[in-house]
């Protein structure tokens, strides 16, 4: 097992660029049961100079990094626990493989770094609704990720006693009880686009039918309500383009805990 902790965005990365199957058996894989492989072994971290020895071995400079998407690969638990900590020979056909790593290293980079989007975030929430909708249960580790991603203190409250709503490690929501929204109007909330580092802001809506600021159609909009002096009402059509997460009822998952 690595002893270097992957990030879930290095995971899903390293998935996705590589195509989303195990490179040792070509079976495809899914996100969940995949192991991050190093191609050179990360044991030879133990070691300097045998780990000198083996870039030397495959033409690898001496700033080669063991631990970087050059040098990590997706594969099935039976391929990783086959090859272990094998030491591949020099070949062809690793050299090419480490010729593809690095060809890649860019692009892997570029996908672990992107920032998830609020409109990401529903689109998300919408498959576990599905799923939930469906009948799917959750079990063993999805279970348990899912439980420390939605943590609420209590069946009514956005956040417990003085702990902020965590949805991802990144994304805090901070604010009030579900009574006390309800009781200022609100039936349901949303979270606009925001860059990396700014805080989170929780933006609760009133619905009603009106005229939307944007498109200038009668319909369904969304009127905020705790902004200072207020701000015009929004449909759900073009609070989508600018990249808002699409409304939720106050009271619908995940405003609240609910037994899974």
């Amino acid at each position: 097992m690595s002893r270097y902790k992957f990030s879930s965005t290095e995971r899903w990365a390293i998935f996705l660029v590589h195509g989303m199957k195990c490179y040792l058996c070509k079976v495809p894989i899914d996100l969940s049961t995949m192991v991050v492989d190093h191609v050179l072994p990360e044991y030879l971290l133990d070691s300097p100079s045998a780990c000198s020895a083996a870039k030397a071995k495959l033409g690898l400079p001496a700033s080669f990094d063991l631990n970087s998407f050059e040098n990590w690969l997706p594969a099935c638990s039976v391929c990783n626990g086959t090859k272990s900590s094998v030491q591949f020979e020099p070949s062809p056909l690793i050299q090419v493989l480490l010729q593809k790593l690095a060809a890649k290293a860019d692009e892997t980079h570029r996908v672990s770094a992107e920032v998830v989007r609020a409109r990401q975030v529903a689109n998300a929430l919408n498959v576990l609704e599905r799923a939930h909708e469906s009948g799917v249960k959750l079990e063993g580790e999805a279970r348990e990720r899912l439980s420390v991603l939605l943590q609420f203190a209590s069946a009514r409250e956005f956040v417990g006693s003085g702990q902020p709503l965590r949805l991802t490690p990144s994304f805090q929501l901070v604010t009030t009880t579900v009574k006390d929204a309800l009781g200022w109007g609100a039936t349901h909330w949303s979270l606009p686009p925001r860059e990396g580092g700014e805080p989170s802001l929780v933006v609760l809506f009133r619905v009603e039918r009106g005229e939307c600021v944007d498109c200038g159609l009668i319909q369904r909009v969304f009127q905020p309500i705790n902004q200072e002096g207020g701000s015009d009402a929004i449909c759900a059509v073009c609070l989508s383009r600018l990249d808002w997460m699409d409304p939720v009822a106050l009271g619908d998952l995940p405003t609240h805990y609910r037994e899974i």
